[in-house]
């Protein structure tokens, strides 16, 4: 069993021509620079990782607090945890981030890599992106019915705005006057006009809830991925309808956009299908250049960015970066001459070359169940994490491996226990088990080959 994701490319209509210096951009922008970067957001190590794109050197970490499982539980820990949402300002002049466990919004200078300001914000907080001001931040909030705004610049929540429950992530139209915002337990797109803060219509007949989604460098489409049915679904956004919803396979994620040849292409991370297979495994995060000449997307449970020459269609290198990203972001003229900087300050080498495993295993005694098992190098401990996929409902699983310097009679010893509950609506009856964590000594102690997974 292969252990890569890879990524789907689908034709859409020719684009027009329209000058833009951010990706997705048309064929007018600018070529790479030395003034661009490329920013991932890394969960277990809790960094952001800045790269310099035109040399494809990574040049550091960003470290927002401290990675897993240091001090984070003790209850005098006040920086923020679990790095994962990234946006920009159409400038490049700051970077947008959000920590998704502690709710906290981050706005960072992108010349010198410096906080701005931090937010706490409403629960379940998942993606933001500047408005066109280059001020003010939307974030979604998906534990509740509302997009905070926030003042980038000096902190501080100042509005809400109602939608439908569970808001997800918010991008701007290419003009700044429309914001888009899908939900994760509504199947529609929330459509507000950005000077009124008002909704002013409801995009519906989305192909389910749970999506991520991109719009087109023309802003004529705007593409919905949903996440657990492996359907994207395709929207006019002039008519402000679904053309078509695609079949495109289970576990479809983070769609992007490239203009090739005066052809768009989107491209969609997939599990079960291969076009551009992945360097590495379990693609989540993904950004074009300005220019339309590479892509870009981070390996999660790798711990490595790829780096594609679109005209080959091919991975032409990998970098390796923090621990567990679950963004990627291009920003052009992040350090233009005029800030008189390096962009290499505040930088530092947290969640670096840190080891990382990962085994693709059948569960014992099942004839479709597969566990994504990932081994991470951490400060102290070791972090075993398992994917679970067509699993059996409400049953308990266990893991074990083989532990060093025991009879084989008694080697074999429990890493975790859990119970599956997750539902895969394209396979009744099954489910999926998302992300099960355990914390130990494991790589000096276990043999990683020896990883198994069955009914408790």
């Amino acid at each position: 069993m292969s252990l890569s994701r890879a990524l789907l490319c689908l034709l859409l209509a020719s684009p027009t021509v329209l000058a833009i210096l951010q990706a997705p951009a048309l064929p007018s922008a600018q070529p790479v620079t030395t003034a661009d970067r490329i920013y991932t957001a890394d969960q277990t190590s809790n960094t952001i990782t800045v790269i310099k794109p035109l040399t494809n050197e990574v040049l550091g970490t960003i470290a927002l607090g401290l990675p897993r499982m240091t001090n984070v539980l003790n209850p005098q820990y006040l920086q923020v945890v679990n790095s994962h949402g990234l946006g920009f300002s159409l400038d490049g002049v700051y970077l947008s981030h959000v920590s998704v466990t502690t709710n906290t919004l981050t706005v960072i200078r992108t010349a010198n890599n410096s906080i701005v300001s931090q937010t706490s914000v409403d629960r379940a907080s998942h993606e933001a992106f500047f408005e066109h001001d280059g001020r003010t931040v939307w974030v979604a909030c998906r534990g509740t019915n509302f997009v905070n705004l926030v003042d980038g610049m000096n902190g501080g929540v100042i509005d809400r705005i109602e939608t439908p429950p569970g808001p997800s992530k918010v991008l701007f139209s290419p003009n700044g006057k429309l914001a888009y915002v899908n939900h994760i337990k509504s199947p529609t797109i929330s459509i507000i006009d950005v000077a009124t803060r008002k909704v002013v219509g409801t995009i519906t007949g989305l192909g389910d809830v749970f999506s991520d989604m991109m719009i087109s460098a023309d802003g004529s489409r705007l593409w919905a991925v949903h996440k657990m049915i492996g359907k994207p679904s395709i929207i006019d956004l002039e008519t402000r309808t679904v053309v078509t919803v695609l079949d495109t396979g289970l576990e479809s994620n983070h769609p992007n956009f490239a203009i090739i040849n005066e052809t768009t292409f989107g491209f969609i991370f997939l599990t079960f299908f291969k076009s551009i297979p992945a360097s590495g495994t379990e693609p989540h995060g993904i950004w074009c250049s300005p220019d339309n000449k590479f892509m870009y997307w981070a390996n999660e449970h790798s711990d490595t960015v790829d780096v594609v020459d679109l005209s080959t269609m091919s991975v032409v290198s990998t970098l390796s970066v923090g621990q567990e990203s679950q963004a990627l972001a291009f920003v052009a003229n992040a350090v233009p001459p005029s800030s008189n900087t390096t962009g290499r300050e505040n930088l530092g080498r947290q969640g670096l070359d840190k080891r990382v495993e990962n085994r693709l295993i059948s569960v014992t005694n099942s004839t479709k169940a597969t566990a994504l098992f990932t081994t991470r190098e951490l400060e102290g401990l070791d972090m075993v994490q398992i994917i679970g996929r067509s699993l059996q409902i409400n049953q308990t699983y266990v893991a074990t491996a083989i532990c060093y310097g025991y009879s084989a009679e008694v080697a074999r010893f429990t890493i975790v226990k859990f119970k599956a509950i997750v539902p895969i609506p394209a396979e009744l009856g099954c489910v999926v088990a998302p992300q099960v964590l355990s914390f130990l000594p494991f790589f000096d102690n276990y043999d990683i080959d020896s990883l198994e997974l069955g009914l408790n």
